[in-house]
């Protein structure tokens, strides 16, 4: 059975009701206190890491060997461990780089019996350096100069099959010092793009000892 109460004794037991208590007051929060001008950071300040790419056209500028002028590209890791000023990046780099100088030339075979003939082959250098150098990059949104020098190591290789070049082949591996500078732009927030000129030089220039007893580097 459903029961309902009148209507003047239900509207006395709703003036009746006791209304419900309001919520407590959230509690205050103290208020952060204002950073001191001096020690205030930004991202600008903080350590950055880089990996980077570079290729281009490479020189040769003292050599007995042509061709003087190849191709090169490096891959690199930079690490920026100080920024004074907010404005002058300190850091150092890691970097390898791979260059390599060609030429078109014709040798000859031997077929035997007194007989030769002529082919088309390639006359190659390469040069396959690590390096570390410390770096100062300056700060100029967008634009990014920097200079950087440092040493490594460099391992070179000749290959002919030329008879003039018996017997044809040859490796060496010498110290380096080098130095850089260039001028990056950034692009995005994340990217850079930017042209550089990077010098090289081994401490001790490798010989290349000829099969008619000449030397050449």
């Amino acid at each position: 059975m459903l029961a309902t109460l009148p209507l003047p004794i239900l509207v006395a037991l709703l003036a009746q009701a006791e209304p419900a208590p309001e919520p407590p007051p959230a509690p205050l929060l103290p208020a952060k206190p204002e950073p001191e001008q001096g020690l205030q950071t930004t991202s600008d300040s903080e350590p950055r890491m880089m990996l980077g790419f570079r290729a281009g056209a490479d020189f040769l500028l003292a050599s007995d060997v042509h061709p003087k002028v190849g191709y090169s590209f490096s891959p690199f890791f930079q690490y920026e461990y100080a920024r004074l000023a907010d404005r002058l990046g300190l850091g150092l780099r890691a970097e390898f780089t791979f260059d390599r100088f060609q030429k078109p030339v014709t040798a000859q075979a031997d077929m035997g019996g007194g007989q030769f003939q002529s082919y088309q082959t390639t006359r190659t250098l390469s040069f396959f350096d690590f390096a570390l150098l410390a770096t100062a990059t300056l700060h100029l949104p967008p634009l990014q100069p920097w200079v950087a020098a440092g040493a490594g190591l460099r391992v070179g290789h000749f290959l002919t099959a030329e008879a003039a070049f018996q017997p044809g082949e040859s490796r060496a591996t010498r110290p380096l010092v080098l130095g850089a500078c260039g001028l990056d732009v950034a692009v995005g927030r994340a990217a850079l793009v930017g042209l550089h000129v990077e010098y090289r030089n081994m401490l001790a220039k490798p010989g290349f000892l000829l099969a008619t007893g000449q030397s050449i580097q």
